[in-house]
């Protein structure tokens, strides 16, 4: 990837002699089901050998939300029938639930999957949705367990096939603990990662899996690498050594992915990685690579804000924008709240989208809420059906979706019990599969 086209910069606004503080960041990648799910069981098991769902013993020790005061994460106006396209939102957390949005009024997100009655649970005790992934039909999504070391034990990746109708019959199609989405926008790469990312096999296998769960490619060995995303360039990849190289799946050749050590991934796409400097300066920024080989895009982030990779940013379809959670901090470094901005790589600006700050934790000290003055997990995803942004905030026990137009202030629905801390976009289509 060639290092001398000069940057594109971004600017916000910021006091280039002012350095941001993210010491209070609350990093919520590894580990988080451990930490944050003992709240309840996740809603479906697959037991070995069984193509159906089978959920676990009801939990007895959680609090009860009704006892709680329902907080309120995002602001706006009420998303009323028909005011956002018609969508199927996939909640992952220690369940995965659809949220019907449409012509009518949406009712409580229920489990995907349905009750196939108690057994044994072969993902261990702490499974849960650690990945949502919205392809060309349906959505994929990854569920595994925390493990040996607190690392990933090998899941189970399911595609929900979505039409017409709704969600169709989910089924297994790979047994994983990290995918990533092929530039096609309808396969997945899977990967049974070993150590130090995972608990899989040392050669850390990977292949490309369809939708039916054949395999579209040979077995590729990463052998010790992390799976982090599908490029037209090949696999990004990060090496036990925490430098980042794209991987030729076909040939295993790998090239430098122009990224340093340690970079934190902020986003990625087919042609493009958002990320930022582990060890920022004063002006610490974004950049925006982009494979192919052009220039990159910088942009300096606003003041006191700072990346948390627990979140989820995404691209929008075109690649033209970046939708970005980041965390505001105060003078001692310490979280206040979650904004969303956008970042517009054609228009070269950047700006707040409507509804924040999401704030901090402020639940007491219950069974599965996030500690008091922890930040709020937030992720976007661009929507499926026109130019609109879907956000969705939670604390733990509770979780707020919201719709925002690109110019009107968010529409927010009524927040819900429950955790959904990843989700994806489905519009209605075709009939389901």
């Amino acid at each position: 990837m060639p290092d001398d086209p000069a940057p594109d910069v971004i600017s916000a606004g910021r006091d280039p002699d002012h350095e941001p503080r993210g010491a209070g960041r609350w990093r919520l990648l590894a580990g988080l089901a451990a930490a944050v799910l003992v709240a309840g069981g996740i809603a479906f098991r697959l037991s070995a050998g069984s193509s159906g769902p089978v959920p676990p013993p009801k939990p007895s020790a959680s609090p009860s939300p009704v006892a709680l005061t329902v907080p309120s994460m995002l602001h706006g106006t009420p998303l009323r029938p028909g005011g956002a396209p018609g969508t199927l939102l996939f909640l992952g957390g220690d369940d995965l639930r659809l949220l019907t949005v449409g012509a009518q009024p949406p009712a409580s997100p229920a489990s995907v999957l349905p009750d196939a009655g108690d057994t044994r649970d072969p993902l261990g005790p702490d499974a849960a949705v650690q990945q949502v992934i919205a392809v060309a039909g349906g959505v994929v999504a990854l569920v595994y367990s925390q493990g040996p070391g607190g690392l990933p034990d090998i899941g189970d990746v399911l595609f929900v096939p979505v039409g017409a109708r709704g969600a169709g019959t989910p089924r297994v199609i790979a047994r994983a603990n990290c995918i990533a989405a092929a530039p096609d926008g309808r396969d997945v790469w899977v990967e049974q990662a070993g150590a130090p990312w995972g608990n899989g096999p040392a050669g850390s296998p990977a292949w490309l899996a369809g939708q039916d769960g054949q395999r579209l490619s040979a077995v590729r060995s990463l052998n010790g690498q992390l799976l982090v995303a599908a490029t037209v360039r090949g696999l990004l990849v990060q090496r036990p050594d925490r430098t980042f190289a794209l991987m030729n799946p076909v040939t295993g050749r790998a090239a430098s992915a122009g990224l340093p050590a340690d970079a934190i991934i902020a986003g990625t796409d087919a042609d493009q990685v958002a990320w930022q400097a582990a060890a920022c300066p004063p002006d610490c920024r974004l950049n925006v690579t982009d494979v192919r080989g052009g220039p990159d895009t910088q942009v300096i982030l606003p003041p006191d804000t700072v990346i948390d990779p627990g979140d989820t940013s995404d691209f929008d379809p075109a690649g033209q924008r970046l939708a970005l959670p980041l965390d505001t901090t105060d003078s001692d470094g310490t979280i206040t709240g979650t904004s969303v901005y956008v970042v517009d790589l054609a228009a070269r600006t950047i700006a707040t989208v409507p509804g924040g700050p999401v704030p901090v934790a402020a639940l007491p000290a219950v069974l599965g809420a996030f500690p008091a003055g922890s930040p709020a997990v937030v992720s976007v995803r661009w929507s499926a059906a026109g130019p609109g942004l879907w956000i969705v905030a939670t604390d733990g026990l509770y979780f707020q979706a919201g719709y925002w137009t690109g110019h009107d202030p968010l529409r927010v629905l009524a927040p819900e019990a429950g955790l959904a801390y990843r989700f994806g976009v489905a519009a209605t289509g075709g009939p389901a599969a």
